[in-house]
């Protein structure tokens, strides 16, 4: 019986990526993401961050692309490949954290409120809507006032401000799985309400939890760098796509490419997740299978 299941979900598997690899833009969208993430992962090793991304080289200010600085350099002499390299590992922590975290605390809630229901549904769905009816911006702003400015500070705020969505997302996936026989039948046996809602509903939700926590990495990313540009975030000199716009806004008459490198790579990226969202949400989705 476990060789039958773990065929099935192969073939499941590969049905999937069938189904994905036949999308052409959200394959390369994929693409690209992987890419991005293996020039953050090794952004180090391609560029060191202290000699390259940080350390200023006045003698060098505002160089136009060339054989030694492919991207040429900023205002203070900074190599912009090195930073833009270094600050694509901040924004896409940023946007994973934001996401990893929101989907997980989002799960928990929205599953406790539809699974429960009655008095505790309420009461859940209740703060939620009083947190949903405060402007996403004002609510981080507001937090990232409280908390202080930098990443961690940053994730934290985007995170409460996300986990309230996921919640009305993976309640309304909830509601429809728990009047499931396979539910009622694990009450039946006296399964307590913990295994109930994280070994046979949540892991029936998880599919379409995920992609809504993919295609909104990229709103994630974009929140990231407009904190940043209006100083509410990742502080200078550390690199970080919204922050270098900001610094560069000055010169980029004169010199466009110390704006159109930051800024391309926050659109790139951006549209890469959503790209690869949108693909997935088709995959999983069964009426695509024909």
């Amino acid at each position: 019986m476990r060789n039958i299941n773990v065929s099935v979900s192969q073939s499941g598997l590969r049905d999937i990526w069938y189904r994905f690899k036949k999308n052409k833009p959200a394959l390369i969208g994929f693409i690209v993401i992987i890419i991005i993430a293996l020039i953050a992962i090794f952004a180090q090793v391609i560029a060191d961050y202290q000699s390259k991304a940080i350390q200023m080289y006045p003698i060098e200010r505002l160089q136009t692309p060339s054989w030694q600085h492919i991207f040429g350099t900023d205002q203070f002499g900074r190599d912009l490949f090195a930073r833009t390299i270094h600050g694509a590992r901040v924004s896409l922590t940023f946007g994973l954290t934001c996401a990893a975290l929101g989907m997980i605390g989002g799960s928990v809630i929205g599953a406790s409120a539809a699974y429960f229901g009655g008095a505790v549904d309420n009461i859940i769905m209740r703060i939620v809507d009083v947190i949903m009816s405060i402007p996403g911006i004002l609510l981080t702003l507001a937090l990232i006032t409280v908390l202080g400015q930098g990443l961690r500070n940053m994730i934290i705020a985007m995170t409460i401000g996300m986990v309230p969505g996921f919640s009305r997302i993976v309640r309304a996936l909830v509601l429809t799985i728990v009047r499931q026989e396979y539910v009622e039948a694990a009450k039946a046996t006296g399964c307590s309400s913990f295994r109930i809602i994280f070994v046979h509903v949540l892991p029936n939700a998880v599919a379409m939890i995920i992609v809504y926590a993919t295609m909104n990495i990229a709103g994630l990313i974009i929140g990231a760098a407009s904190l940043s540009f209006i100083g509410m975030g990742v502080q200078p000199p550390e690199p970080e796509w919204g922050s270098m716009v900001a610094e560069a806004t000055t010169y980029m008459r004169l010199y466009p490419h110390v704006v159109l490198v930051p800024g391309l790579s926050i659109v790139i990226t951006a549209l890469s997740f959503n790209l690869f969202g949108d693909g997935l949400a088709d995959a999983l989705d069964p009426r695509m299978r024909d």
